[in-house]
């Protein structure tokens, strides 16, 4: 897990990529980049490895990195080439030994691009498989309450007993009838 200083090292250069991307119009491309490289650092240890050694010169780390993200590469496979400014991107990480961000900048240029979009991604946990028009109805709900267009993801815990739960960026809404349940035991605790 970052530090609070990395966090902030992190905000600055996911901010510095956002303000480039939006200025050549290709905020989807880099974010789609970075998302692409996290995942294969998260997949692959190898280049994982790699990518966060203190011991690896960086003009070896620049190569390594180029060699797997450019359709020139020979490692490259379909898809996986990025754009050359999130190369540049990563080439700048290394020069500044700064790998150990990567992560935290892919979550902040989500949340600036999802910002720019009047985007918000929701996570809700239901306690039954929901319907498409339960799906839809809390979607539009929440798009309604936010003034957003609204991403929901969902899984399902039968062990919330009912209702639903949502996470909606930094707010907790609990509409479960298990949350309902241990909030009244609370309120007859105390009485």
């Amino acid at each position: 897990m970052a530090s609070g200083h990395d966090t902030r090292a992190a905000k600055r250069y996911a901010t510095a990529l956002f303000q480039i991307a939006q200025k050549s119009d290709s905020i989807d491309t880099v974010e789609k980049d970075i998302e692409q490289v996290v995942d294969l650092m998260h997949t692959s240890a190898r280049l994982h490895d790699t990518w966060l050694s203190p011991l690896m010169p960086a003009s070896l780390k620049r190569r390594v990195i180029n060699q797997a993200f450019t359709e020139q590469g020979s490692d490259a496979k379909p898809g996986e080439a990025i754009s050359p400014l999130t190369l540049s991107f990563l080439d700048l990480l290394i020069d500044k030994g700064r790998e150990e961000v990567l992560t935290d900048v892919a979550r902040e240029l989500r949340y600036l691009a999802d910002i720019a979009r009047h985007q918000i991604r929701v996570m809700a946990v239901f306690a039954v498989e929901p319907t498409e028009a339960e799906r839809i109805a809390l979607t539009r709900s929440l798009e309604a309450r936010t003034n957003s267009h609204v991403q929901l993801t969902y899984h399902v815990d039968a062990g919330i007993l009912g209702g639903v739960i949502v996470h909606l960026q930094d707010t907790l809404i609990d509409g479960s009838v298990r949350g309902t349940l241990e909030r009244l035991r609370e309120q007859m605790l105390a009485e």
